[in-house]
């Protein structure tokens, strides 16, 4: 198996031009997740289909095409247009009629779009679960925040500069077309973000900064 991809806490895997295996590294069951997307899909949102699930590994539908962070990156997408697509993939999300809903996403930032031919697909559905739908348009912000402020240490190839650059664009379109109303969540969204145990320790002592620059992007 070829790797593709590796997130914060699993790997992908090309099991050839149609399918993927996603797999936990710490060996947890995979089921909780896939029963999740599986209902997503069928709720009509774009998120790749699952085809099978076995202990920590989900067999899913492969998905041809750039993610919107590499378009951008590349110059090959406006930010303004991409902040609208972010926003856009939000309230779509957030309308799903869902049990105890709406439904969050929570890491729904440019590195988790694709743009396959059918349109934008939204991956990693690990930290999915319900609440208000402020946190989770909090949780981008600060996201793409932190990026604008230690792209460095950001999960996409390119020159810092450019990195932070586009990320602040991004940020300033994003939370253009929301509104105001998810700042009164950037409180839970930090306090979300302090217990990833993967953000550098540059990342964590920025988080407060990132705050205020998510509430009041420049």
């Amino acid at each position: 198996m070829e790797l593709i991809a590796a997130g914060r806490d699993a790997d992908v895997f090309a099991l050839d031009d149609h399918r993927v295996l996603r797999r936990y590294r710490d060996g947890r069951p995979a089921h909780r997740d896939a029963t999740l997307l599986a209902a997503v899909v069928d709720a009509g949102y774009p998120a790749p289909a699952v085809l099978g699930v076995d202990g920590p590994g989900m067999l899913l539908e492969r998905l041809a095409g750039p993610t919107l962070a590499d378009e951008l990156l590349a110059g090959r997408r406006d930010a303004g247009e991409a902040g609208a697509l972010l926003a856009s993939l939000h309230a779509r999300l957030h309308a799903l009629p869902w049990p105890d809903g709406p439904l969050l996403h929570l890491d729904l930032h440019p590195s988790n779009v694709v743009l396959a031919a059918r349109g934008p697909v939204v991956i990693d559905w690990t930290d999915a679960r319900t609440g208000p739908a402020g946190l989770d348009v909090a949780t981008t912000a600060l996201i793409l925040a932190q990026t604008v402020l230690s792209p460095a240490d950001a999960s996409v190839e390119g020159p810092s500069d450019v990195v932070a650059r586009v990320a602040s664009a991004v940020l300033s379109a994003f939370v253009g077309a929301t509104g105001p109303g998810y700042r009164d969540h950037l409180g839970e969204a930090v306090a979300r973000r302090r217990a990833v145990p993967v953000l550098t320790d540059h990342e964590l002592a920025r988080l407060d900064d990132a705050r205020a620059l998510a509430a009041r992007p420049a």
